[in-house]
Formats: C-alpha cells, sequence, structure tokens
C-alpha cells in the first residue's frame, strides 16, 4: 500500500514543519494556468523556481530570495518585479516539463502567533546532486507587510500537536526529491541530477527587517530529512468496525498492526535512534520508571469534528492516552456526536506518535475517518417503541421436554485453525458460482475499478453438502499480489469497506487503472491472495488467473469445456465408485453363501457314515 508519509519539525515555540513526501502516484500539473518550472544559477548553485503559479504551487520566483554572497548571509527579494532578479542570475533556463510528482511543505502557525517581533522568514530547501553539490530547490520568503491571504491561510480543522492548536499554515511544492533521485529519463531530472536517495535539507531563518529589497540572516535551525528510512513503516489505521458499532484505530508497521514489531523496536533489532550512543539517558530514565518499564510506547490522540452546515466545523471531543502493552489488538472508541440531528457528517482526526521515553524523540503519523451518518452515534441510540405493545396470556402451556443427557459418548470435536494449506479445499464463488482450487478467474477493466471475492467451505459431511462462510476475521492482514514479468511484486490491501465482511468470508480489494493497464501488459497472468500474521509469517492460501475484461466471452467458453469435462470426470468417478462398492457387496454376499453350502455338505457325509455302522 502506497501512502503518502509526513514527517513533523518544531522549527521554534511558534512555528511547526510539516514535510509531506510523496509516495503515491499523483501527479502535479505543471502546465495548469502557465506554470513554468525553470531553474537559475547562482553563484555555481542551481536554484529551482516557477514562474506563475502564486496560490497553487507557491514557489514562484517572487515568493523567493537568491542570495547575494557565497556565505548566504546576505539576502534579495523582491515581491513585485520578478525582473529584478536576474541580475543576480549568472544563467536562467527554462525545463520542459508538464506533469511531475511533487512534495508539499507547510509551516503551520501557532494561534494568535502574529510574527509581531519579526519581519518574516527564510525557508531554504535543499537536495545534494550526483556531483555532492547542493541544489536549491526552493528558497521560500514570507515577508507578512506584502504577502497577502493567497499564501497565508487558515485551516478549516485546526492541527492539535504536542499540546499546542495551530490554526493558520503557508505551503508550498517542491519537486519529489525521492523521484528525483538517480533518474534522468524526465527533462526536470536532466536538468536537476539529484543524487539517488538524496536527504532533503531545511534551513529555517527569521527575517528581522528588509531594507532596499536586503535582508541578513543570524540565525539557523537546521533540519536533514531522509527521503526513506526504517521509520517510514511505522503509520496509524482508523476505521469503522465491520464487527460492531464502534470505531477502532491501531498503530501499524509495514502495514500490519504492529503487534510484536514493538518487541523488535525496544530489543534494538530494528533500529530508530538518531544518536550515536542509542543508551543516552538510560540511567535517569530508569530512576523514573525502573528497569522493567518499556522505552518505546505508543501515544494515541483523537479529535472529532461535527460540520454543520453551511460552513461551520466544531471540535467536540479530544482525549489521549499512552499504551505500553497488549499491542495485538486494536483500540476501540465509541464517539459521541454531540449535534447529530442538525451535522451532515463528522470527522475523526488520529494521531498516533511512536514516542523514546529515554530521549523524548517521537515519530509522528496522522489518520482521519470520516462519515456522513452522524445520527448513529447521537447523544441518543433508537429505541423500539413499546407504547402498543400487548402482552398475551397463554393457555394450555405444555411443559417441555426433559433433555436425554448421555455420559461418555466420547464425541470427537473438530477444531479448525487459521491456516490455509494448498490442499484445503477452498471454494472461489466471484459471480455466485462455485469453482475448484486455482481457476477463479479475474476479469481486470482498464479503468478505477472494485473487485470482491468471497470465500466458501463445502462442508461434505452434512447430506447434501452445504457450503459455509469461510471466517477470514481477526488481527490478520490479507494482500492481493501479482508479480510481474520482471519480477516486481504488486501488493494490494483490502478496502474494508461497508461492502466488505470478513465474518462472512468477503474480501474486496481496489485497482487504480494504472495498475491494471500495466498488469494486462503482463504475460503472466497468474494472481494469488495472501494472508500475512501478526508474529510476520504469510501463506498463501488461494491462487488464481486474470483476463482482460473484454477477453471474457472467449475465455469463459474455454473455461466452460474444462468445467464440463471435469464435471464428467467427477460423474464417472462416482459411478466407478458406486460399482465398486456393488462389487464388494455382491463379492461379500457370494462368500457367505458358499460357507453355508460347506457347513451343510459337512453335515450329510457325517450322518450316512453314522447309518452304516
Amino acid at each position: 500500500m502506497s501512502v503518502n508519509l509526513s514527517k513533523y519539525c518544531v522549527l521554534n515555540p511558534f512555528l511547526l514543519l510539516e514535510y509531506e513526501f510523496r509516495k503515491d502516484s499523483v501527479q502535479t500539473d505543471l502546465k495548469d494556468g502557465g506554470i513554468t518550472p525553470m531553474y537559475a544559477l547562482v553563484n555555481d548553485t542551481k536554484q529551482y523556481y516557477n514562474r506563475g503559479d502564486i496560490g497553487t504551487i507557491n514557489n514562484d520566483l517572487l515568493l523567493n530570495s537568491v542570495p547575494t554572497d557565497t556565505k548566504r548571509s546576505t539576502w534579495y527579494t523582491n515581491y513585485n518585479d520578478s525582473s529584478a532578479y536576474y541580475s543576480f542570475f549568472d544563467a536562467s533556463i527554462d525545463i520542459d516539463q508538464g506533469f511531475y510528482k511533487h512534495d508539499k511543505i507547510k509551516v503551520h502557525i501557532v494561534a494568535g502567533y502574529n510574527f509581531d517581533e519579526v519581519g518574516g522568514f527564510l525557508l531554504q530547501v535543499r537536495a545534494m546532486d550526483t556531483s555532492n553539490n547542493m541544489v536549491d530547490l526552493s528558497n521560500f520568503t514570507w515577508i507578512k507587510q506584502v504577502v497577502g491571504s493567497d499564501v497565508l491561510k487558515f485551516s478549516s480543522e485546526p492541527l492539535y500537536l504536542g499540546n499546542r492548536f495551530y490554526d493558520k499554515y503557508t505551503e508550498l511544492l517542491v519537486p519529489s526529491v525521492q523521484e528525483l533521485g538517480g533518474k534522468l529519463g524526465e527533462n526536470i531530472e536532466k536538468a536537476l541530477k539529484i543524487k539517488l536517495l538524496s536527504d532533503v535539507y531545511i534551513t529555517y531563518s527569521t527575517i528581522t527587517e528588509v531594507d532596499n529589497h536586503l535582508f541578513n540572516i543570524s540565525e539557523a535551525v537546521n533540519v536533514q530529512l531522509p527521503v526513506t528510512s526504517s521509520a517510514d513503516n511505522f503509520n496509524c489505521f482508523i476505521s469503522e468496525s465491520t464487527v460492531g458499532d464502534y470505531i477502532e484505530y491501531y498503530a501499524i508497521w509495514n502495514n500490519e498492526i504492529i503487534g510484536e514489531y514493538i518487541s523488535d523496536i525496544e530489543s534494538g533489532r530494528i533500529s530508530l535512534y538518531t544518536s550515536n550512543n542509542p543508551n543516552d539517558n538510560f540511567e535517569e530514565f530508569v530512576q523514573i520508571y525502573g528497569t522493567s518499564a518499556a522505552k518505546w510506547v505508543l501515544i494515541h490522540e483523537l479529535q472529532v469534528y461535527e460540520h454543520i452546515p453551511p460552513t461551520t466545523t466544531l471540535l467536540t471531543q479530544r482525549f489521549q492516552f499512552t499504551q505500553d502493552g497488549n499491542f495485538l489488538t486494536s483500540n476501540k472508541f465509541r464517539p459521541t456526536i454531540i449535534n447529530a440531528d442538525i451535522a451532515s457528517s463528522y470527522t475523526i482526526d488520529y494521531i498516533c506518535r511512536l514516542m523514546n521515553r529515554m530521549d523524548g524523540s517521537q515519530i509522528i503519523r496522522k489518520a482521519s475517518f470520516s462519515s456522513t451518518n452522524p445520527k448513529k452515534y447521537g447523544l441518543k441510540f433508537d429505541r423500539i417503541n413499546v407504547d402498543n405493545f400487548i402482552p398475551y396470556k397463554i393457555f394450555n402451556r405444555v411443559s417441555g421436554e426433559k433433555a436425554n443427557i448421555i455420559q461418555g459418548s466420547n464425541l470427537i470435536k473438530t477444531q479448525y485453525s487459521k491456516i490455509f494449506y494448498d490442499t484445503t479445499n477452498v471454494l472461489l464463488d466471484v459471480n455466485n458460482v462455485v469453482m475448484p482450487q486455482g481457476t477463479g478467474l479475474l476479469f481486470l477493466k482498464r479503468g478505477d475499478s472494485t473487485y470482491k471475492f468471497k470465500f466458501e467451505r463445502l462442508n461434505q459431511d452434512t447430506t447434501p453438502s452445504q457450503l459455509e462462510n469461510v471466517d477470514l476475521s481477526g488481527v490478520y492482514n490479507y494482500t492481493l499480489l501479482f508479480v510481474l514479468d520482471n519480477g516486481l511484486k504488486v501488493e494490494v490491501y483490502p478496502t474494508y469497506s461497508n461492502n466488505m465482511n470478513t465474518t462472512l468470508g468477503e474480501l474486496e480489494f481496489r485497482l487504480k487503472s494504472e495498475q491494471t493497464r500495466r498488469l494486462l501488459e503482463q504475460t503472466n497472468n497468474s494472481y494469488s491472495i495472501v494472508i500475512k500474521n501478526p508474529d510476520g509469517t504469510q501463506y498463501t492460501f488461494y491462487e488464481g488467473l486474470f483476463y482482460s475484461n473484454k477477453d471474457y466471452a472467449k475465455v469463459i467458453a474455454k473455461y466452460r469445456v474444462i468445467f464440463d469435462i471435469s464435471n464428467k470426470i467427477s460423474n464417472l468417478e462416482a459411478q466407478v465408485a458406486a460399482l465398486t462398492d456393488e462389487n464388494e457387496n455382491l463379492r461379500a454376499a457370494l462368500n457367505r453363501s458358499s460357507a453355508s453350502s460347506e457347513d451343510t455338505g459337512g453335515g450329510i457325509f457325517k450322518r450316512r457314515e453314522r447309518e452304516k455302522k
């Protein structure tokens, strides 16, 4: 599952930096609205910027500054005239690029802070190229006297993090550093030549005063963010339960409930330390918490927002708790929507923090759940109207029969285990047609589409045989797995929508048009469904073949012949079994008849011998 990943860093008591790494396939249209990507050479350093994008990408040259010296201590800015920058450029080059992935950078501003003591700030965003030189992806400059509301915005849902409310923000987009790294296929990649897996280097500086478009910087807060790390496996999940009327939420690692992974993090087998000595502050930690306390804990925070038409959003609930055990099961929460009678929808924001209690370092992830059915969790539950209920008095009641209890019957009880083997008789029902293992046909459509599987088990102990649902619920995860011709794997996780019920053996997967297009170009048309257990083990419990939906009639016709032959073979096998049983019965009867004849003949012979005597 590919999701965008946000990393947070506190710049000062009033500003919070959020860097969102683009991990999905969504691209930004650089030609929309006449946006032109460019780069300039300033003191032999490449500086990337855009032209004509204030209010969208916000990396326009008018929102940038350029250094006037090699030490980058004095800067020039001009919000009104972009041509004034060209006197500082050694060269300026257009980049012919239509679409490209972009990372999003947000600077969240704490409620009530208005930059009273400063004039603005400078945010330098840089990456390293293949020659180990730094490339400026943006020198974003916010000057409070000149920048309007198209750059600084109020949050419709304020961010609450670290006991602070952030109700304003400014944001910009820069080309994805991970996407740029080590690639030369696109024009923007050839122009910037970013090093493979280069870190993102961010420097925040305050601006005290701008004099004739020039300003000096004295302080610098440096942040270095890796594009990939083991911490990227940590995330969080929230959704409405499929087995009850409550909300489930929990931390995940590598798209599975964190479970036993937390013990690997605690022991150091999964390293998340950034200091040279992972035992920093251990003595102080033991004095406070004791020797048996966990160093890594989870902090869960839920915020419930109610949306009241036309534009009102209210924060009505917020609570937080620390989890230091029982990581294999999900947490449960039932919200109370106070304005359920007038609210059109509600949203639950979930913030999960993996925190090291020795040094205070944290990995923060966010998820959210929204619903348009606020009445389900209103102040009062729906009650059954029993005002007109009339009790009936029953006469001539027949006493129930006593149960006939038999002890010591030694009845054998069958136990089932949640492990699927290749030989297990698992029947796939895609279109209410039961098929044997390996022939579950998946017909892929070209566009975005949803595919639902239903698993049933044939119970042959009943007469006639009956189909039973395969219970797939529990702390397990499932993936729809495709292996491409080049060996790469494509894993798709279930949607867990209201249309899917794992207790009834239902799994629903959603494929995007880009995925189906790529799959239909492969010669290998097999797929499998894999179950992943919390202990890290996984099993392939179903395999099948996929085809293009346009070949449906042709493929079905071919498989119908196979099914007919298979049915005929099954019928013949049944006839052979019946004839074999009949033959065995006849042979047993013949043996009994022969034995009876021998007894009768022997008796007559003995009687004749007695008569002679």
